[in-house]
């Protein structure tokens, strides 16, 4: 088996180098051949960091990297930056060793298997328990508005959606709790339009993902059909993180079936529509959680009493002085809140263990709270 030679790699990444001072941004694919287990060691200043450095190694080696431009301005200069994006998916890995060497860096060795097909993972349950397992198996709050054909009051779809998902291992709540939120004058409907109230809502019961959306079923006569009926269902859903609103999904899918009952063929076409949107759900959710156990991902911080002029010095800090931050995006500033952005390579241990008690300037950083994609903390004088 042949793998690209690390000179060749050197001579890409120069080369995208001296394209970006030409024209940005510059995209470049270098492939790799897929095997199926390789051994990889990474390297960081905890375990974790070095584990995840592993996992990239692991996939640029087994299926490629994408090397890209990103321009920062720095002092009224242009600086250039190559930033590097694994283009694969870790299926499976085994650690095989981890050491601390005396000047702090840790080393992990790891069997792993990569691929570049979503679908293996999917369908993989050993690969999903594990990526389940990475993300703390967070817990997903399903409300759709949904109508089968006369009845506002079903659950067709919403159950589906928790079948199909509680069956890969997702942490899935029951539909009894929209009936609850029902009889506490919820309305479903309204929150579509009003996405900050759902996340609010789903925060309420604990949870750190939202898939949320609605349904419609009719049911049509059809001479080619005789007496029996042609249900069509239409569902529309999104699924998005509680913490800190971001969509990760969202589409419609068209659901139809034939009944002699006009309301069964309608329930039979919500649950048709249900099931593609629940595997879309769950491809692309996978989807997103393995890409960022091979690069980095969104933690949110949200920032208490921060004063203006300590804005500045909070994300240099970051930005500069965070191992494992690749990138720090401002998100809002208001009341003293300071919420930002982290494309983040290590894990929530490592990242408050760092952040909590840190002094800077005249104040301290100090963790009052967490979830799985972000801290909330405050400033200490």
């Amino acid at each position: 088996m042949n793998t690209i030679p690390n000179t060749v790699k050197n001579t890409l990444i120069t080369t995208v180098k001296a394209r970006i001072r030409k024209v940005l941004p510059v995209l470049v694919f270098i492939p790799g051949l897929a095997f199926s287990q390789l051994i990889v060691e990474g390297h960081g200043t905890t375990r974790d960091m070095a584990l995840s450095d592993a996992k990239r190694n692991a996939v640029e080696q087994g299926v490629g990297v994408i090397v890209a431009s990103q321009t920062k301005v720095t002092q009224s200069t242009l600086e250039d930056v190559i930033l590097s994006k694994a283009n694969g998916f870790v299926k499976n890995y085994q650690e095989l060793s981890a050491a601390q060497a005396s000047d702090g860096l840790w080393t992990v060795k790891i069997s792993a298997e990569v691929t570049d097909i979503l679908d293996e993972l999917v369908q993989d349950q050993i690969a999903l328990d594990l990526l389940l397992s990475w993300v703390k198996h967070p817990r997903f709050m399903v409300m759709i508005d949904e109508q089968n054909v006369d009845d506002p009051n079903t659950t067709i779809a919403e159950t589906e959606i928790g079948r199909i998902m509680g069956g890969k291992g997702f942490d899935i709540y029951s539909p009894t709790q929209t009936k609850a939120l029902k009889e506490r004058n919820v309305n479903l409907a309204q929150l579509q339009d009003d996405p900050a109230a759902a996340v609010a809502l789903a925060n309420e019961f604990g949870a750190e993902y939202l898939v949320m959306g609605n349904a419609r079923s009719i049911a049509l006569t059809n001479p080619l059909l005789g007496s029996r009926f042609s249900g069509q269902g239409n569902i529309t859903a999104q699924v998005i993180r509680a913490d800190n609103a971001q969509i990760l999904a969202q589409e419609t899918f068209h659901g139809k079936a034939t009944h002699v009952d006009p309301i069964t063929a309608g329930m039979y076409a919500l649950k048709d529509a249900g099931e593609q949107l629940s595997n879309y759900l769950v491809a692309e959710t996978v989807r997103r959680w393995s890409l960022e156990q091979s690069n980095a991902r969104t933690i949110t911080l949200r920032i208490n009493g921060v004063a203006y002029r300590d804005k500045r010095l909070i994300i240099n800090y970051l930005k500069n002085e965070v191992e494992g931050v690749q990138a720090v995006d401002q998100r809002s500033f208001a009341a003293g809140l300071l919420t930002v952005a982290l494309q983040y390579g290590g894990s929530n241990e490592d990242l408050g263990g760092v952040l909590d008690g840190h002094a800077l300037g005249d104040f301290t950083l100090y963790i009052s709270g967490e979830t799985p994609n972000g801290f909330d903390l405050t400033v200490e004088k």
